[in-house]
Order: structure tokens, then C-alpha cells, then sequence
């Protein structure tokens, strides 16, 4: 699979602990017809690190992220109640991790325990039947999940999610309150879902500039009990030469309504 390779804006150490929890953002994308469809996940370092939250994110897109009709599509809010909505389906949204941890019958679905922190504002995560849809992002928006014990926001393996999709890293992160900066996500093993994107565009070598901008802190229970903090930002260094698209992913994932 083709990779782009994504530096981090900043200065950090390249030294991450044996512990080490968040290491920058991967994003996995894939052409959808007329539109580029992204999962972003936080990339952590070990099978036992939890996500508690993505605080302070300010991201964009080109002619703004898409969302689906109907009250429990149109916001960033996951409706995973009803469990309606595959991971390659043209909405957009927020998610603290999958429902009970992996896969059901192939299907992955949003964390019914996501919610979102007060910079969702307006009607961007809960909707009213006469809102309009939530193409933006609120500037240093955020969402946590309810129960950071939940099994929902376990690291998952990146490599059969990865299976019909073109993988974006971040570099080395920087740091966020008292936690040191890390290697940054590349060749790592784990990560926690925490969105999906629709945008309309063509996949490309520097999908995540040209088309996505996307910079935020995290915070990541690690397996030594520590919380780990950092900001990763992916910057405008594209992998060279042309992208090879991939076949249909081998794995549906379902997300929202709540």
C-alpha cells in the first residue's frame, strides 16, 4: 500500500518513553466515487493505551465536510444507536472509539459513549429539525469519551483497517502540558478511531493539505497509567510520485446515532 509520509509542525524530541501513548494522527482514506472518504485515527503505542479525548482540534476542508440528510446525520455527533451508517458512507462524524471494541460481523460502529465538550456550540453536535447541516468544524473543538474504561476505545490493529486504503502519518509530535514530544505516527502498529471525513475531491499524494487541514491535542491513557498529552499536525511534506489507488476495503464500519 502506498503511504504518505506527513512531518509535524514543530519542534519535539524523537525519543518516545517504552510507554509512550499518543504518537500523531493516521489518517486512512480512499476514493468514493466523487469523494474522498477519511478515517482518522490517534495512533498509540501499546495494545492497552486508552483514548480519553481530542481537545483544542482546528481542521478544514475544501468546500467544507459533507454530511447526510436527516436529524441524526447532519451533525458531529455519532447517532450510534441506531447503527445505520457504514464507515465508507458519505457523512461525517465524530466517534471516542468502536462499539464494544472491534469488529461485529465484519462491521465496525461509532462509541455510543462519544460526547462532545462545549465547543461543539450551536446546533454542530445536536441538531433541531430545522438546523442546517454541520459542514464546519468549530474552531478548538472536542470530544471525549463517557467511560474511559469501555472496552469501545481500545486500540485496535491499523492493518487490516488499513486494507483498501491509502495511510497518512504525522511526524514527530509536539508537546502539551507536561508530556515530552514522541516519534510521531509512522510504522505504528495501533490506533483509536476518532473520525470519519467526507469531503468532495480526488484522492491525492498531499490529500491531507491540499484537501484537509487537520491539527489537535489528544490525551491518551497509556498502559502505565500515565495520561500522555500532545498536539499532532499534518503538514505539507507528500510522499513522491503518483498515487496508487487500492481495491474495495476488505472491512465495513459502521458509526453513529445516538
Amino acid at each position: 500500500m502506498k503511504i504518505g509520509f506527513i512531518a509535524i509542525v514543530g519542534t519535539a524530541s524523537l525519543v518516545a518513553s517504552a510507554d509512550a501513548g499518543f504518537l500523531g494522527f493516521v489518517a486512512l482514506a480512499k476514493q468514493s466515487g466523487s469523494n474522498v472518504i477519511v478515517d482518522i485515527y490517534t495512533a498509540v503505542g501499546n495494545a492497552g493505551d486508552k483514548f480519553l479525548n481530542v481537545y483544542n482540534l482546528n481542521a478544514s476542508a475544501t468546500g467544507g465536510f459533507f454530511q447526510a440528510t436527516g436529524l441524526a446525520n447532519k451533525t458531529w455527533k455519532p447517532d450510534a444507536a441506531s447503527f445505520n451508517s457504514t464507515r465508507s458512507s458519505i457523512d461525517s462524524f465524530m466517534t471516542a472509539g468502536t462499539y464494544s471494541g472491534g469488529a461485529y460481523g465484519g462491521e465496525y460502529y461509532a462509541s455510543t459513549n462519544t460526547n462532545g465538550d462545549p465547543n461543539f456550540s450551536g446546533t454542530s453536535w445536536n441538531a433541531t429539525p430545522a438546523s442546517a447541516a454541520a459542514t464546519t468544524i468549530p474552531a478548538n473543538a472536542g470530544w471525549y469519551t463517557g467511560d474511559p474504561t469501555s472496552v469501545d476505545n481500545n486500540a485496535q490493529l491499523l492493518a487490516p483497517l488499513a486494507v483498501g486504503y491509502t495511510r497518512f502519518d504525522t511526524g514527530a509530535t509536539a508537546a502539551s502540558g507536561n508530556t515530552a514530544g514522541s516519534v510521531g505516527s509512522t510504522g505504528a502498529q495501533y490506533g483509536i478511531w476518532c473520525s470519519h471525513l467526507v469531503i468532495t475531491g480526488t484522492l491525492s499524494d498531499n490529500l491531507m493539505t491540499s484537501l484537509i487541514a487537520w491539527s489537535g491535542s489528544v490525551s491518551i491513557k497509556d498502559v502505565g497509567g500515565t495520561t500522555d498529552q500532545r498536539i499532532s499536525t499534518f503538514a505539507a511534506v507528500p510522499a513522491p510520485g503518483a498515487l496508487a489507488l487500492l481495491g474495495v476495503a476488505g472491512f465495513a464500519s459502521r458509526r453513529r446515532r445516538a
